[in-house]
Parts: structure tokens; C-alpha cells; sequence
């Protein structure tokens, strides 16, 4: 799920856009770059917004940037790679550009079965892009899916429609409190009925005051949770982020708790 950074309702100025969006309106500022993001041995050519101005901060959709949140959960993915590989559907919630669905798919045996998805039209547009830049080599081959997804909304229908997920992935995509439920219920709705199965969120805490609610609200879900120390597990991860970006970083795996 992404919101923006602007007023609800205000209306954006005019602005000036490089060559790949040349769209105006209330929804972001889209000023797209498409650059190279190397997570070891995966790399990726993503469109997103990779720069801009402090004055343009207000303009930009959340669901339109690349987070640290989403490069700690891409090296988590291809440091071990048997969580994609022996699952037989993938899930990411509130992808934005897709950074971590997109290593996924890259890692999975049948990426077809990687589906993406946001609440913004004007961000499953970023995501159709970053699927052709990634997985457009043979228009042949398999490819991962997007679609719509608003939390707590349609799950049903989603799922009848997409079925459910072994494992569900989520980055940065906590910013309200009243967010926290309808992400974990919806990840509940949407997984499967495995042992293995798993949701693996990735946020900052930037304000240190979620912590408690995730797991007090995973709990009322009915979802088990263990923070992933991935400091320790992962070594490498300062070669992708700053570790200031991410000193208030969680990392945590959800299952299904005993019925």
C-alpha cells in the first residue's frame, strides 16, 4: 500500500518531467530515471523516482521511490534463495517500483507465479514498466504478474482469482497505525495453509512506535512472528544501503499460528 506525501485532496503544480512521463496531476511527480541495482548476483533495471530535489518530496508517491526496507528484503530473498525457489507462489504487498517481487521472480523456478501488487494505478503503471525492463529479453518466456490490491478490500475476490501464496513479501509499507491490521489480516487471508508458509516484512521504524502494534496485532491475527537479526545474518548489507538508513530497520517472518 503507498499514500502520498502531499495533502490529501491538494492539488500539485505543473512540473517539469524528464522523457519517460510527461503526465501532471494530483498523483506524484513522476520524474523517472531508469537505473541499474545490483543485490549480488541479481541485477535489476528499474524506473522509479532515484533522485530529487527536497522541494519535490511532497509530490512524490511513497509507492514511487526504492526504500532501504526493500534492499535489505532483496539481499534477505537472494541470500537464501530455497524461500522462493521451493515455494510455488509469491506474493508482494504494496510493491511500489518492486524491487523485492522483482528479485523473487528472478530467483523463482516459475515467475509467473510472482504476482505484484499496489492500490495505485498510477504505480502498477511503474510496476508494467519494471517488469518489461526485467523480463522482456524473450517475450516468450514466463514473467511475473501485477495487480490491484487494496488491504482489507476484495481479498476474497483476489484470492479466487490469484489463489493463495506460500510466501508473501512486504517493504516499507507501514507509515499509519491503522495500516498495521489491515496489512497482516490481508497476509493472513492470502496465505496458504502450509507449515512453510511465510510473510517477510521488512520496515523502518522511523518514528519507533510500531513495533509493539505489529506484533500485538499479528497476535489478534493469529500469526506467529520472529525477528530476523539480519545485521548478523547479513554481512553485506551495508554494501547496499547506509546503515543509517536503516538503524531503526525490522526485519520479521509471520507464519500462521496453530488453529
Amino acid at each position: 500500500m503507498t499514500s502520498t506525501l502531499s495533502k490529501e485532496g491538494e492539488e500539485l503544480p505543473d512540473v517539469q518531467f524528464n522523457h519517460l512521463s510527461t503526465r501532471t496531476g494530483t498523483l506524484g511527480l513522476q520524474k523517472y530515471t531508469l537505473e541499474e541495482v545490483k543485490i549480488k548476483d541479481v541485477v535489476l533495471r528499474l524506473v522509479a523516482v532515484h533522485q530529487m530535489e527536497m522541494r519535490e518530496a511532497h509530490l512524490v508517491l511513497t509507492g514511487q521511490r526504492i526504500w532501504p526496507a526493500a534492499k535489505v528484503l532483496g539481499l534477505y530473498l537472494v541470500e537464501n534463495p530455497d524461500i522462493v525457489q521451493s515455494a510455488g507462489s509469491v506474493l508482494e504487498l504494496g510493491a511500489g517500483p518492486g524491487l523485492p517481487g522483482l528479485v523473487a521472480a528472478k530467483l523463482a523456478p516459475q515467475p509467473e507465479r510472482v504476482v505484484l501488487t499496489d492500490n495505485k494505478d498510477l504505480v502498477l503503471d511503474l510496476l508494467e514498466k519494471n517488469i518489461v525492463k526485467n523480463f522482456n529479453d524473450d517475450p516468450m518466456a514466463d514473467k511475473p504478474r501485477c495487480s490491484h490490491l487494496e488491504w482489507g478490500k476484495g481479498v476474497a475476490d483476489f484470492r479466487d482469482q490469484h489463489g493463495g501464496f506460500d510466501v508473501i513479501l512486504a517493504s516499507d509499507v507501514i507509515y499509519h497505525r491503522p495500516d498495521i491490521p489491515l496489512l497482516l489480516q490481508t497476509a493472513r487471508d492470502l496465505l496458504n495453509d502450509k507449515p512453510t508458509s511465510v510473510l517477510l516484512l521488512s520496515y523502518n521504524d522511523r518514528a519507533k512506535i510500531f513495533q509493539q502494534t505489529v506484533k500485538e496485532t499479528a497476535a489478534e491475527c493469529g500469526l506467529e512472528w520472529t525477528d530476523i537479526p539480519f545485521r548478523e545474518l547479513l554481512p553485506d548489507f551495508s554494501q547496499i544501503v547506509h546503515p543509517d538508513e536503516v538503524r531503526h530497520l525490522h526485519l520479521m517472518v509471520f507464519m500462521k499460528g496453530a488453529s
